[in-house]
This record gives structure tokens, C-alpha cells and sequence, in this order.
């Protein structure tokens, strides 16, 4: 980032996003998206390792701890 930037990450107050506007969002939001995102977390954690164990096995990485860990 240029020494000119308005954007300081430890600094104090109200930020400002581009535009003026003092919000990154602003307007309505599409609730799709969260349905999706709470479905994910509601699968039974049975459901996200045998997930994580086939992405890994995809990915051709069979000794990644994700495709090593005990399902169950």
C-alpha cells in the first residue's frame, strides 16, 4: 500500500470504505448464500471428513493428513 492510504488496520474510529460509503456492504443481501453456508456446517461431522477424505485422495495426496484420519 502507498504512505497516502486513508486504510490503516490499527487505526481508531470509523473506517472508510471506497466511495465514502462507511459500510462494505450496503444494500440488500442475497440470503442464498447463507442457506448454503448453514447447511454445510448442519452435515454430521461424519459426513465433512469422508469430504475432506475424498478431496484429498482427488488431489492425489494419500498420505495429507486429511486422507489419513480415521472416519468415524
Amino acid at each position: 500500500m502507498s504512505q497516502n492510504s486513508q486504510w490503516n488496520a490499527y487505526s481508531a474510529g470509523n473506517k472508510v470504505y471506497g466511495g465514502g460509503r462507511p459500510m462494505p456492504t450496503v444494500g440488500p443481501v442475497d440470503p442464498i448464500g447463507y442457506a448454503e453456508r448453514d447447511a454445510k456446517k448442519k452435515r454430521p461431522l461424519w459426513q465433512n471428513a469422508a469430504q475432506r477424505r475424498l478431496m484429498a485422495m482427488k488431489k492425489n495426496k494419500p498420505m495429507s493428513a486429511d486422507a489419513l484420519r480415521p472416519i468415524g
